[in-house]
């Protein structure tokens, strides 16, 4: 293994291990293309690694745009808990690449008490499931799963500790994996697929899948040039010019159907909140093809977080539910029990205070990112220790800090700057009025149709995972007011963070002004919320 404190790259199990001066270390699962970069950087530590050098080793054969290494630069980054402006890990060269940069040495592999990925509690039925799918999979049937669920819920977490467990039950599953990246797998047609692909022809099975490639997916194998010479490429190229989208649907289904009836292949195909149309069509290809195969196909997506060619697939998902095609899994928050068992896991040699595992509960709203961001920054800021496997509270808990992390609030930052600016004004004046917000009120302060925003906030509430529909009021003239709330309270934190003390002020005097003006103390009444 390669030892970078507190780090320990595992290639074997293709895994980081975070350190805690326990028996008891934590193993961190990472996307393999997360994997394949942080290994090639960790394995030329002290030396710049150029971005084509880079893209050479970990898409050899493929062609991909450079920017797709900024996405796995800062995954790694945010799983090593790596900045950008002050690295102690990855350090980035302005238009020339990366480098390495925390000491590296070499230490043999040790066992560990533990084998659960960080956070992989309260799956159980979950992964059972997928297992089931896996089953039904072997006997032939083709199984097509949508792994479902909101950033950060667990859904890679899920498909790690499954593709592990299949694998290790069937020692005879090829799996495939391809990811869609914003801003960049959307544009690229059938780009999860491909990267998948890539694996297949690198995996223990690689003769063979080039061998159907060439016999039934020409229009496919071109994409991979390592694996043509010069003459049969030019030979190829000549006769699939101007092959079309339709054709290359055809052969992949082909190439497929060829490939399954011969050995079982998983494909897992990730992040398809940005899948592109063309990988749409694929899989309710795939999904709705009649013949026997070995093939399960596994997808995450967030929904409803869907921009323009998610909607599309949000509508296949529902059609093939309809038909029986496909199942759904869809993560919902851990509870309260599964965050108990989450930090008995952190620290099985532990106590800590009552009430502290239901303050994590009620700051994460039970998502599993936002525990470990939030357990990871107060260990950094000395308000939890962790020693000889045991987590302990240094201030009262009373006293902790809360402040949101910086890594999470930058992917909430980001998650934000992609609504319209409307939309984002709205969601600002909500974070100064409360954890839950009348619509009337903020349309006023915002010298807004409260209709209009009544709808802005409708749309936000089904296709985003910031707010929720809260319940109603009713105001001193007798209407009602319809109430949103934020479904985590880091949102809330960072939409009112982000604006100047003066705005903030200013809206605090108008918010309470409208109160004022809009309710009635005898007439005010709070219904239930819809079930």
């Amino acid at each position: 293994m390669k030892d970078f404190t507190p780090f320990r790259l595992d290639p074997v199990n293709q895994c980081l291990w975070r350190h805690h001066e326990s028996d008891n270390d934590e193993r961190i699962l990472l996307r393999p293309k997360a994997f394949a970069v942080l290994s090639y950087l960790v394995d030329h530590a002290g030396c710049l690694v150029t971005q084509n050098e880079l893209l050479q080793a970990v898409w050899p054969a493929t062609f991909v745009q450079p920017a797709v290494l900024k996405y796995q630069i800062a995954d790694i980054r945010s799983i090593l808990g790596d900045g950008a402006k002050s690295p102690r890990f990855v350090e980035t060269l302005p238009r020339r690449g990366y480098r390495f940069i925390a000491p590296v040495r070499e230490t043999e592999s040790r066992r560990t008490s533990s084998s659960s990925a960080p956070g992989f509690v309260g799956r159980r039925r979950e992964l059972a499931l997928l297992h089931d799918a896996l089953h039904q999979m072997l006997r032939g049937q083709r199984e097509v799963v949508f792994i479902t669920g909101e950033s950060g819920i667990g859904k890679t977490a899920l498909v790690d500790e499954f593709v592990q467990e299949a694998v290790a039950a069937e020692p005879a599953l090829h799996v495939g994996r391809g990811q869609c990246v914003e801003g960049y797998g959307g544009s690229e047609a059938y780009y999860p697929m491909l990267e998948a692909l890539g694996q297949l022809c690198h995996g223990p099975d690689a003769r063979r899948v080039v061998e159907i490639l060439t016999a039934d997916a020409p229009t496919w194998l071109v994409q991979f040039p390592a694996f043509l010479k010069p003459e049969h490429r030019q030979t190829l190229q000549r006769e699939i010019l101007g092959a079309t989208r339709d054709r290359m649907l055809r052969e992949i289904r082909e190439a497929l159907d060829i490939l399954t009836a011969e050995t079982p292949v998983l494909l897992v195909f990730e992040d398809l909140q940005w899948v592109d149309p063309s990988t749409i069509d694929l899989l309710s290809a795939i999904a709705r093809e009649r013949a026997s195969s070995k093939m399960i196909l596994a997808v995450t997506a967030r929904f409803p977080e869907m921009e323009s060619a998610g909607k599309a697939l949000q509508r296949l998902k529902e059609d093939l539910l309809v038909h029986h095609l496909c199942q759904e899994i869809a993560l919902a928050p851990l509870s309260e029990a599964d965050v108990v068992e989450f930090l008995a896991v952190r620290s099985p040699r532990g106590s800590l205070p009552e009430g502290f595992a239901e303050l994590i509960h009620r700051r994460s709203e039970g998502n599993p990112l936002f525990m470990l961001a939030d357990l990871d920054r107060m260990i950094e800021d000395g308000q939890i220790s962790r020693e000889r496997g045991k987590l302990e509270l240094k201030v009262p808990l009373e006293q902790i800090d809360l402040a949101v992390p910086e890594n999470l609030g930058l992917m909430i930052e980001a998650q934000v700057d992609r609504l319209a600016m409307e939309e984002q004004r709205a969601l600002e004046a909500a974070s100064v009025a409360g954890a839950s917000f009348s619509a009337t009120v903020i349309a006023a302060v915002m010298k807004q149709d409260a209709d209009s925003i009544l709808d802005l906030f409708d749309r936000l509430s089904r296709r985003s995972r910031i707010i929720r529909v809260g319940g109603s009021q009713q105001l001193a003239d007798g209407t009602i007011s319809q109430t949103f709330e934020f479904v985590h309270a880091l949102y809330r934190e960072v939409l009112y963070n982000r604006q100047t003390p003066a705005r903030r002020a200013n809206l605090h005097r108008r918010i309470r002004e409208q109160k004022t003006a809009l309710f009635s103390r005898r007439s005010l009444r709070v219904a239930a919320k819809p079930a």
